[in-house]
């Protein structure tokens, strides 16, 4: 049977990634009851003719699963599912993505509040001094393993950016693009890009939602242990957290936070998981302003306030307070010019039990 198996081979090379496998054309083969005619033609014909039948029962077999039980209609083209793979290379300035989401809302959040069934990172490696930002060569994949809820519950949460531009620093040194490639459960798939580099002032995006989130500290954790990582509580002086969430431009703290860690100055930070919804209602009450990510003025140096309310799921929600800038109070999404009704609360907070 071995030059059986090389023809169905180069049959089958014109039909890479359709249903059939080698065994079961063999198994088409076998059934055939026909008179077999001259040596030298019939197992060319032979062969195609398995391909078509079998090409045709995975077409109707697909029609049926995937179609409710009705057959696709003669000459309908059925697409066949492909596995998501690594683009050669970022085409683009970052951030970019090859695709638009597919079966899939990517307008509202970076993500879609609901679990993928797998998770592929693309890693292309470069220096944010280069002079040429796109076309940067893959330099790496890894496919996930675990931690896909916890992918789902960080991304599905980031802040949408802001149409003001983020002022950045600018310190060189290596940058990373990635692709994260997700497919869920009935064939939708998304791809967003997300950027490590010095200085955090990268946006991730999905094509159609862009957000302010630096996520990409956390993806490359990701991509070195193969698994997405638990978010870990807020720390007061621990630098490139993941902070931001959907909401925080509509609202200085969005609903649902669940504690609330008060960092001041000459002070040991305190975290509260309840007790603190005064502090909320203050805040939320304050008159705002689309942020502008700067304020004037000389701060105190005893009127430095960071103020972060963590959530269940999803990043945390910064709130800075400085005093004597003008304006004061600031989440990344909103800014409010006084903190004089607020600053009361926080003290208050913060004495003793």
């Amino acid at each position: 049977m071995s030059k059986l198996e090389d023809d169905i081979g180069r049959v089958m090379a014109g039909h890479d990634g359709e249903a059939p496998r080698a065994a079961d054309l063999l198994r088409a083969l076998e059934q055939a009851s026909q008179p077999r005619p001259r040596p030298g033609w019939y197992v060319p014909l032979l062969v195609a003719a398995a391909v078509a039948a079998v090409v045709a029962g995975s077409v109707w077999a697909d029609g049926l699963l995937g179609g409710h039980g009705q057959a696709p209609v003669s000459g309908t083209v059925i697409p066949v599912p492909r596995v998501l793979s690594c683009p050669a290379s970022y085409a683009h300035r970052a951030p970019w993505v090859p695709a638009k989401p597919a079966g899939i809302d990517g307008r509202s959040r970076l993500v879609p509040q609901i679990t993928p069934s797998s998770a592929l990172i693309c890693a292309y490696r470069g220096s944010n001094m280069a002079k040429q930002q796109a076309g940067w060569a893959l330099s790496g994949r890894r496919s996930l393993v675990g931690g896909l809820a916890s992918l789902a519950d960080q991304l599905t949460h980031q802040p949408r950016r802001p149409h003001q531009p983020i002022a950045c620093t600018l310190v060189g040194g290596p940058q990373t693009n990635y692709l994260i490639g997700l497919a869920y459960p009935g064939g939708a798939k998304i791809w967003v890009s997300a950027t490590d580099e010095p200085n955090g002032c990268v946006s991730a995006s999905n094509g159609e939602f862009t957000s302010s989130g630096i996520i990409g500290p956390t993806v490359s954790k990701a991509f070195t242990s193969g698994r997405w990582p638990g978010s870990p509580p807020v720390a007061c002086d621990r630098p490139n957290q993941d902070i931001g969430r959907l909401g925080q431009n509509t609202a200085m703290v969005p609903a649902g936070s669940t504690s609330v860690t008060i960092c001041a100055p000459k002070a040991r930070a305190r975290t509260l998981t309840s007790g603190y919804q005064a502090l909320v209602s203050a805040l939320n009450r304050l008159p705002t302003r689309p942020s502008t990510h700067s304020c004037s003025g000389t701060p105190a140096p005893s009127g430095f306030y960071r103020i972060f309310f963590s959530y269940s799921e999803g990043p945390p929600v910064l709130v800075s307070i400085l005093i004597g800038c003008h304006p004061a109070i600031d989440n990344d999404g909103l800014q409010a010019t006084s903190a004089s009704s607020v600053v009361p609360v926080i003290r208050q907070l913060l004495k003793p039990a």
